[in-house]
């Protein structure tokens, strides 16, 4: 087995120096490290170097003198990561090292305040307020060269770094988050976060929504709420919703639109924000979507689900209304319909199946499957076919 050492044990590692980028009495450098490593015990190994890592490294200055991170420990920490926030009031610069750092000029002053600590090797931004007040893509970063990036961080008001804490950057304050502690999960009634996406930002800017999940042991489910996190007062809690009620289905169903369609913002007596529920005396209709799997160029297929068995029926008879030249072999069988049809010499297959209540159409037309399934999802979409849809979640 190979045994790999560090060059920088023998020789050190190589540094380039560069210039500065500087607002107001701040400013920042950069050096590049390159790390060589050798190959001194593989099988006929002459010691080649066989690679190199490099890593830009900041240097962070207020009036030409430097400005220190330090670890728990007290020992100097190198900076992997440096810029400043470019609508701050002042010069702000978001700093990483083994934590994320805010360093602004306090009337003369350095201050420096933790943002986040205890950080590994990636670091995560991303701005609420970016997108029409609403959130923008995470960015990350690596300790690796970062030269190239620009030093400045813009786009919005609110910053939120690692999933952990929100930077108000207009007033440079610091809002911790606490998502994952026992306290936390109790106020939730047990929900968790199904993962890092951000459903949504608050109308006042002062919450963040997440989707939470929560599994049902006695009904042998995962259970859905939102959760809304107040950043200002460092609490969340959960909003429960029946699935079936919504059209989700999976993870990825929770996006801005439809959180949208299905939950209201309103203010208490005081102004806090309160998410809830919207109360349809009357549910949006169910309609399709298009599916893919995973892999670069791998085809769609139009799917409906929850359906009940006689979703085939109604489709076969709309897609002959359509389409009268079309020639169709039906198969059916305990726990599915399928068929094979033909339109202008392209070959559709079509399948209802009773375990995951869906029914896919497929085709290596994709311009046509694309048309059919369009011309079908508008008819859903006017309120037709809907006594054919089942339910994800009977109670």
């Amino acid at each position: 087995m190979a045994t790999w050492t560090s060059f920088l044990a023998l020789l050190g590692c190589s540094k380039i120096a560069q210039n500065q980028v500087v607002r107001g009495q701040m400013a920042i450098s950069y050096s590049l490290e390159r790390n060589y490593r050798l190959n001194l015990f593989t099988n006929n190994s002459n010691g080649n170097l066989i690679g190199s890592h490099t890593t830009s490294y900041f240097n962070i200055s207020y009036r030409g003198k430097p400005v220190g991170l330090t670890n728990g420990e007290g020992k100097k920490t190198k900076i992997w990561e440096a810029r400043f926030l470019t609508d701050a009031p002042k010069a702000a610069i978001l700093a990483t090292s083994n934590s994320i750092f805010l360093i602004s000029d306090d009337n003369g002053q350095v201050q420096t305040s933790t943002v986040v600590s205890d950080v590994g090797d990636l670091c995560t931004y991303q701005w609420l307020d970016s997108e029409h007040g609403q959130p923008g893509r995470a960015q990350s970063s690596t300790p690796t060269d970062n030269s190239g990036a620009s030093r400045f961080l813009s786009g919005g008001r609110f910053l939120l770094v690692d999933e952990r804490s929100v930077i108000d950057v207009l007033r440079l304050m610091i809002y911790p988050l606490d998502l994952i502690s026992e306290a936390s999960i109790q106020r939730t009634d047990g929900f968790v976060r199904v993962s890092s996406r951000l459903v949504s930002f608050s109308p006042g800017k002062t919450q963040l929504v997440f989707l939470g999940t929560r599994y049902n042991h006695q009904r042998n489910r995962s259970e859905y709420a939102m959760l809304g996190v107040d950043f200002l007062k460092n609490q969340v809690y959960a909003v429960p919703f029946r699935p079936s009620d919504m059209q989700f289905i999976w993870a990825e169903d929770a996006t801005s639109d439809w959180f949208a369609t299905y939950f209201d913002w309103t203010t208490d007596s005081e102004g806090k924000e309160i998410l809830s529920v919207h109360p349809y005396t009357q549910h949006p209709p169910w309609h399709g979507r298009w599916a893919q799997d995973p892999g670069e160029g791998q085809p769609i297929r139009y799917q409906l689900k929850p359906v009940l068995p006689g979703m085939f029926d109604h489709f076969m008879s709309w897609v002959k209304k359509q389409y009268p030249a079309i020639e169709s072999n039906v198969e059916r069988s305990k726990g599915m319909i399928s068929a094979v049809f033909t339109i202008n010499k392209s070959v559709f297959n079509l399948y209802v199946r009773d375990d995951y209540k869906s029914l896919s159409l497929e085709s290596t037309d994709q311009p046509l499957l694309r048309i059919i399934g369009d011309q079908f999802d508008g008819e859903l979409r006017k309120g037709r076919f809907q006594a054919s849809f089942g339910e994800m979640d009977p109670d």
